[in-house]
């Protein structure tokens, strides 16, 4: 039935004068926009019945195609996320959103140089806006292959555009495993300064001071850990460390 009456409409529609031309890339985003309001409730379902609609306005719509592979992302379906994010740099070949999304999948997937191709991919369009993201998946990647002086050199590049207290963290972690302690210990403190209430950020200076043979101020800072998230894991470790140390 629903064929029929839309077989009527068509025709009915064939036979009155026409009327001004779609604009098909303005519908494109109407519907783009939908998925995105429906993709940030996480429902999913509804989100990719709106990209898809997008794309079917205008097969050229390149965001719909990115929102596409982020679902496909959320599922689990790398391949799928991947296919998306290509043929969304299809439609526009210095889409860095897209390049980054695409670098994070083969990150996931350990394809190293693959990921590290893409997030430079990002990087190399200087009208980019948030170039510290992709430098911050940078570092975690050589993290991740236990390449500190990389990681640190991508965490600095990122602290240069934005000033985050998670990249501070991640730069003084990097220090850490690095066998620089001192530094490490400087950028804990500009992340306790950034954020007091922060008990990650305090535990992990509390391990650097300990490491660095500073047991009493290592003390202090596990105690505000576990005091600043009395239920969590942290707090569990920086209780165990308590014990240990009186």
């Amino acid at each position: 039935m629903k064929k029929v009456v839309l077989m009527i409409f068509l025709a009915l529609a064939g036979c009155v004068t026409a009327g001004p031309p779609v604009d098909k890339a303005k519908m494109a985003e109407g519907y783009y926009t939908k998925g995105l309001a429906y993709l940030e409730e996480k429902n999913l379902e509804l989100a990719s019945v709106e990209f898809n609609r997008s794309i079917q306005m205008d097969s050229s719509y390149k965001r719909s195609y990115y929102g596409l592979g982020i679902i496909s992302d959320y599922q689990g379906n790398l391949d799928n996320a991947r296919k998306y994010y290509e043929k969304a740099i299809d439609q526009d070949e210095n889409f860095s959103e897209a390049y980054n999304a695409l670098g994070v999948v083969y990150f996931k997937q350990q394809k190293w140089k693959e990921a590290i191709k893409a997030f430079n991919k990002a990087l190399a369009n200087k009208l980019y806006t948030t170039p510290h993201i992709p430098y911050i998946n940078l570092g975690d990647l050589y993290m991740a292959r236990k390449d500190y002086p990389k990681a640190i050199e991508a965490y600095r590049q990122s602290l240069q555009f934005v000033n985050l207290e998670l990249t501070v963290q991640k730069l003084g972690t990097a220090f850490f495993e690095a066998g620089r302690v001192k530094e490490a210990i400087s950028e804990f403190q500009e992340g306790v300064g950034m954020s007091p209430q922060n008990a990650s950020m305090r535990f992990s200076l509390a391990v650097a001071l300990l490491k660095d043979g500073n047991k009493k101020s290592a003390l202090t800072e596990f105690k505000k850990a576990a005091d600043l998230a009395p239920r969590s894991e942290v707090a569990r470790k920086a209780n165990d460390y308590i014990k240990t140390l009186r």
